[in-house]
């Protein structure tokens, strides 16, 4: 209802400050003052009482040192003394709702302590309580903390919304007071705020505004990738494994990597993203890293999960090159090689499991009933039990057991260090030709003659053979050389081809074997004249060629 127009008129609302509120001025008998201002503050531009190392003045870190409730507005804000009583008065007009004399629905209004001199970075922008504090809303005390509590773990913020509660209608709107008084060193400087609390909504929609947030303040892409490139070369230089002295017990012998997981939630990373401090080649997942940052304990704090140096959201570089990697990858890529160039090369990738199970291995077989369970159902029943040959169901025979497996933990253990050291051995041999400092490969020379082995492919027909399945197109000639086009032949091929493709220079399998341990077979084309007649012998060069392989009817072929 309007006021009476006997009521004295509601007091003039103090003008909106322009900047942020200067210091309270310096107390008597208390701490020292922060020092005059001397950077900007990165978040609202304004300057800095005192040089936190987080880059944020005072009001800016009780307004966003807890991203997940961001402060609407701060109401008011003091430095509080040591061995004094420390008063404060917060207005509430346009606090509280005329209608209801309350907060707005899923406001809150929060008391926040922040040490001024923080000792380390992370605590610059987490709430904390000084040793001892004793606070009072009005005349009724809502917080009790003595020094000499058994409890270190001092509690959170405390939420003082059921105290801001007015007669609905009241347009003055009384003030709220609200006065404390601390323990704590002379050498430490404390500062109590009180802050509007709005909701904000479900974690993921907590989540995609602060990655919005954080990728508003990066800069462009082409200069984030320039200098992750500057940052690869410097990392890629100084840990290469070949570069290392062998004296070093301690040497790095695995090729620089980058995984493509992320370390907290070990799942993809979908935003690559690392601390403004952090010099590493690998980055984390920005929405797993606030995920991860909600419930972490104060110490470990919007710390890089990495190399545990500062990350705070305000100064959160997305990764450029990794991003592109991602980008340009599979999904079942874990892992690449960096060259300090910024080339990079897939080596390890996610493979599916194997599913043993089947679904068409119907029931299992039942076990075979032994004498003692016939006893023990006979005893059961109560009366006398026989033989259930007739009456049971014919029983499948009982699969063999699989054979048992050597269990020693030792033998386990070098088969495990073995494949280790040979996949650590092949990536070192691939980083080795991505970074160009491989050594030539010498051309190896072709030396097969003869018959083939076990396994081979025909060049023909790509058919597995049988040991001594076919022949290759080759020989070693007196001098050492090795000559001939080494294709590898089944005797099925053999058999098939045509004068076309062979020439006139053909065999079979019991003539080959008749030739001895040093026999040899080429194409009539890979023959060079010392060949043939190397290969027809004395005998044969009169007749001018040699008995087709065909009329031999003992030859028999070998393929797969």
């Amino acid at each position: 209802p309007p006021p009476d127009d006997d009521a004295p008129p509601p007091p003039t609302p103090p003008p909106e400050p322009s900047g942020p509120p200067p210091p309270p001025s310096a107390p008597v008998g208390g701490g020292a003052q922060p020092p005059p201002p001397a950077e900007e503050c990165e978040i609202c531009s304004g300057k800095l009482y005192v040089s936190e190392r987080s880059g944020l003045c005072l009001m800016c870190r009780f307004k966003n040192g807890n991203p997940f409730l961001p402060a609407k507005d701060l109401l008011a804000w003091t430095m509080l003394k040591t061995q004094a009583n420390n008063h404060l008065t917060v207005q509430l007009r346009g606090v509280i709702e005329f209608r209801t004399g309350r907060l707005p629905a899923g406001h809150s209004v929060e008391v926040r302590v922040l040490r001024v001199d923080a000792p380390e970075w992370r605590f610059d922008q987490c709430h904390s309580w000084p040793a001892g504090i004793s606070l009072f809303v009005e005349d009724r005390r809502v917080l009790l903390k003595k020094p000499d509590e058994d409890d270190q773990t001092p509690p959170g913020p405390l939420d003082i919304s059921n105290c801001i509660v007015r007669a609905p209608g009241d347009l003055a709107g009384l003030p709220m007071k609200v006065s404390a008084a601390v323990t704590a060193k002379k050498s430490e400087q404390w500062a109590l705020g009180l802050v509007l609390i709005e909701p904000m909504g479900k974690m993921d929609m907590v989540c995609r505004h602060i990655i919005k947030k954080v990728q508003a303040k990066q800069m462009p892409e082409e200069d984030r990738k320039r200098l992750d490139l500057e940052r690869i070369f410097a990392w890629v230089t100084a840990h290469r494994p070949d570069r290392v002295s062998k004296k070093d017990t301690l040497r790095n012998v695995e090729p620089p990597v980058m995984k493509l997981t992320c370390c907290t939630s070990l799942m993809r990373i979908s935003l690559a993203t690392r601390g403004p401090m952090c010099d590493h080649l690998q980055c984390f997942d920005l929405e797993s890293y606030i995920h991860t940052m909600r419930s972490i304990p104060p110490k470990h704090a919007w710390c890089c999960p990495i190399c545990d140096r500062p990350a705070p959201l305000h100064r959160l570089r997305l990764d450029a090159f990794a991003q592109s990697v991602i980008d340009a990858t599979e999904p079942n890529v874990t892992e690449v090689l960096v060259a300090d160039t910024g080339a990079w090369e897939v080596s390890a990738v996610d493979e599916p499991m194997d599913d043993d199970s089947s679904e068409d291995d119907g029931p299992p077989i039942p076990r075979k009933p032994t004498m003692v369970d016939l006893q023990q159902a006979a005893l059961n029943l109560g009366r006398a039990f026989s033989a259930p040959s007739s009456r049971l169901p014919a029983q499948a025979p009982q699969a063999s057991p699989p054979p048992r497996r050597s269990r020693s933990p030792k033998r386990k253990d070098k088969d495990k260090g073995k494949r280790e050291e040979s996949e650590v051995d092949k990536k070192r041999e691939n980083w080795e030709k991505l970074q160009g400092i491989a050594k030539p490969e010498e051309p190896k020379e072709e030396t097969r003659f003869g018959w083939l082995p076990e396994n081979a492919h025909c060049s023909k027909c790509e058919k597995s053979v049988v040991d001594k399945g076919g022949v290759y197109c080759g020989r070693k000639r007196p001098n050492g050389e090795y000559v001939g086009c080494f294709e590898e032949i089944c005797w099925k091929c053999m058999n098939k081809a045509n004068k076309k493709e062979f020439g006139s220079v053909k065999t079979s399998k019991t003539e080959f074997s008749s030739l001895g341990p040093d026999a040899w077979w080429m194409h009539e084309k890979c023959m060079s004249a010392e060949d043939k007649k190397e290969y027809f012998g004395e005998s044969d060069e009169e007749d001018g060629k040699k008995k087709d392989a065909s009329d031999d009817e003992g030859g028999t072929f070998a393929w797969l």
